[in-house]
Order: structure tokens, then sequence, then C-alpha cells
């Protein structure tokens, strides 16, 4: 089995990052080429996160912004259209007549008819700084596409992972309670064998019934969890009945390799994020914004070309022109001062988001090798230990040689080390999904 997130490492020099969104959009386009998963079958982990891509109104979302931004990208490298214009006075409205030499024509007669073309240039690096704040804009919104992915895969992962617990607590609680059944079918017997009184042989059916009440309550999460991960992938609901593929054991061992050893000390060199990228790709667009708003301080010329015909007098004349606005009244002052506070903001943002990821990471950190320490105890220490004790009891109370109170305490201890194994089982694998994708490392790395 391998579950992979579908992330590819991103590709810091700014001019290239588009280009790096770009394969990955088309390796998420042959990922979901798939057929859609039938309603009813077993739900692997892969499955799940490729219906997360192929289904997630978040990244959905993101993907549509990232096309804006594209559009307005070509937009901002367009050149402005040419102005043409066309003006024909001093028409006679008195009843006088406008004819001349050459005749009583349109073209020959004494209107003034003039043609015009005018293009505005741009001047002062304007043209530059707006392409240079669409791409910044491209690699933000590109940016947030592979964080909207991350965060939205990262929460199918917990949910398929709360279901495959949630499974498994609900698999512990019935072999308990089946166990504990034939201790009461077992304490029957040494009644009529007058081992032992009424009042025990009652107190182990209560304990037989206790145990099946929770199996009914495991199995209600199961399937509130089960609905919960349909949800989130927008399939139809099996009412918790639908099966996965991967298991609690099969999920931690794919996850084993990440290991205490791997975890860098170096918080700062490890980040490798979208949303931090995004706040550099930010903070760079600010920076292009405030050149932009300086540069229209600078007038941009219209230059202007002319034919004009006015018989008699002036038959066929051209024209040069070129007109400037004068500078007098505006000189963009508001528009500089905003850019240059956004600019500020930008930073700002930047900063913070730094200090938010190292911290997040730091967290993460701590909370994987705790994750660690703790399934460790429960799964090779604590459950063996567990299991002996109950094994031994059991055989012991069979045998008439253990009370029934050792028996139910046994028991009740042996039950809860499977539950709490199982569920820090479900942390590890949560708490090393989060390292990985905290670090934003190739995922496909960190769980095969």
């Amino acid at each position: 089995m391998r579950a992979s997130f579908g992330m590819e490492k991103l590709v810091y020099p700014r001019k290239h990052f588009v280009l790096g969104v770009l394969a990955l959009s088309v390796a998420w386009a042959a990922a979901v080429s798939a057929a859609a998963l039938p309603d009813s079958s077993p739900l692997s982990l892969t499955d799940a996160l490729r219906l997360t891509r192929e289904r997630n109104p978040d990244i959905l979302a993101a993907r549509s912004g990232l096309e804006v931004a594209r559009a307005q990208r070509q937009i901002a490298g367009e050149f402005p259209n040419p102005v043409f214009s066309l003006e024909t006075s001093k028409i006679p409205t008195d009843g006088t007549s406008a004819s001349t030499g050459a005749g009583n024509g349109w073209f020959a007669r004494s209107y003034d008819s003039v043609l015009s073309l005018g293009q505005l240039i741009e001047v002062g690096g304007k043209r530059r700084e707006r392409r240079r704040s669409s791409d910044e804009a491209a690699s933000v919104a590109a940016a947030r596409v592979l964080d909207a992915e991350r965060v939205a895969i990262i929460g199918t992962l917990k949910a398929y992972v709360a279901v495959v617990v949630a499974r498994t607590n609900e698999s512990v609680s019935m072999q308990t309670a089946e166990s504990f059944a034939k201790t009461a079918r077992l304490a029957a017997d040494r009644e009529e064998a007058g081992d032992i009184s009424s009042s025990e042989r009652a107190q182990v059916e209560i304990a037989a019934g206790r145990f099946q009440a929770d199996v009914a309550l495991a199995e209600v999460a199961s399937r509130n969890a089960v609905q919960t991960l349909e949800g989130i992938l927008n399939l139809p609901t099996s009412v918790g009945s639908r099966s996965l593929l991967d298991d609690l054991a099969a999920l931690t061992a794919e996850t084993a390799h990440l290991s205490i050893s791997e975890i860098p000390e170096d918080l700062q060199a490890a980040i490798h994020r979208p949303d931090l990228l995004a706040l550099e790709a930010a903070l760079r667009k600010a920076e292009a914004d405030l050149a932009l708003q300086k540069a229209f301080r600078i007038p941009d010329p219209t230059l202007l070309a002319q034919y004009e015909r006015q018989p008699p007098d002036q038959g066929n004349t051209v024209g040069l022109g070129v007109s400037i606005p004068i500078p007098v009244a505006n000189r963009n002052g508001g528009a500089i001062r905003a850019a240059r506070e956004a600019l500020r903001a930008a930073q700002r943002d930047l900063e913070l988001g730094r200090s938010r990821l190292l911290a997040e990471l730091a967290a993460n950190r701590a909370a994987l090798r705790s994750a660690s320490a703790r399934a460790t105890n429960f799964v090779d220490v604590l459950l063996p230990k567990a299991e002996k004790v109950r094994q031994t009891v059991e055989f012991a109370y069979r045998e008439g040689a253990a009370s029934f109170l050792e028996l139910l305490e046994a028991e009740r201890s042996a039950n809860e080390i499977r539950l709490a194994a199982a569920s820090a089982q479900g942390d590890l694998i949560t708490a090393r999904a989060d390292f990985a994708t905290s670090r934003m490392l190739p995922i496909e790395r960190e769980i095969r």
C-alpha cells in the first residue's frame, strides 16, 4: 500500500514557481483520471486522498483563484489599444451651399473632415512593474492551491485514521464482550456445580452486559466516524457500513520509517511550506505595486497622427502631435501612501508567518516525539503484559483459583490497554503526518 498525497517538492525560485504548480496539476489530472469510486466499494487511503483533490471545495476555490490570477497576468502583459476617431465639422445648417468649385459631392464640399489615430505610450517602467505584480499574484495563488491541498489532505488523513481507530475499538470491544460472555457461561456451569454463589454468577452476567453495552457504543462511534469521512469526501452515505482497505497495523508500519532520529534540530531550515511562500510572494507583489504607483507620477504621452480634408483651401493635409498630462494637482500621493502601507503590512505578515510556522513545527515535533514514546509504551510494553495477566487470571478463574473481582479487574485493564494502544497508534500516524506536512516534505516519502 502506498498512500501518496500527490504533493511535489516546491521549486523555490519565484520565476519557476508557477511552472512547478503546472507540473503538479498535470500529476493531479493523471491521478483523478481513474474511475470514480463505486458507492459501496471498500475505501483505501489512496482513494480517499484522490477524492479529496478532486472534490474538496477549498481546493477547487484555490484553483479557480489561480486561473483568475493567470488571466490577470495576461491582462497585465497587454498593450493599450490605439484610439481611432473620425470627425466632420463645419456643415452648414442655414441653407447656404457648402459646395466648392470641385463639385457638390461629399468629399468635394467644404466640410472639415478629420481622421486621427492616437496611441498611449507607457513610460517610467509601468508595464514592467504591472507585469511583475501580476506574476507575483499568480505565485501567491499557486502557493495557495498547494496549501489548500496540504490542509485538506491532512484533514482527510485524520478522518480516515479516526475511522480505522474507531473500527479497531469496535473490534476490541467485541472481543472483550465475547470473552466475558464465555466467562458468564462458565459461571453458570460453576454455579450448578456449587463452586460459586448465585450472586457471583449475577455479577459476572452484569459485567458481561456492560461489556456488551460498550460494543454498542463503539459501533455508534464507528458509524459516526465513517459518515464524517464520507461527508468530507462527498460520498453517498453508507450508514456507517463502508469498509476500509487499510488497517491500523498497516498504516503504522507504513510510517515507521519516520523515526525520531530523522527530526531536524534546525527548524528554520526544515520549513518548506506553501503558505510561507505565498507570504513571500505577497511581499514581492507589494514591492512591485509600490514601484508601480511611483511610476504613475510620470505622465504617459499619447502620440497623435491625423489626416484632414477641407476643400477648397486645404484639400488634404496631415498632422502629428503629442499630448501629455501635466502632473500639477495630482502627483498620485494617496495611492503611493496606500501602497507603502500595504508593503509594511506584507512585511509584518511574513515575519508573523515565519514565527507561527516555527512554533507550529516545534509543537508538531514535540507531539511526534510524545506520540512515538506513548505508542511504544502501550504497544510494546503494556499491551503484552496486560494480555498475559488477563490470560493468567482467566485460566485461574476457570480452575477456581481466582476470584471474580480479580478476573473483572484483569479484563477491564486489558480492555483499557487495548483501546489506549489503538488510540496511541492513531495519534502516532497523525503526528507523523502533521510533522511531515508542517515541513511540507513530499508526503509520498513519509507515507508509502
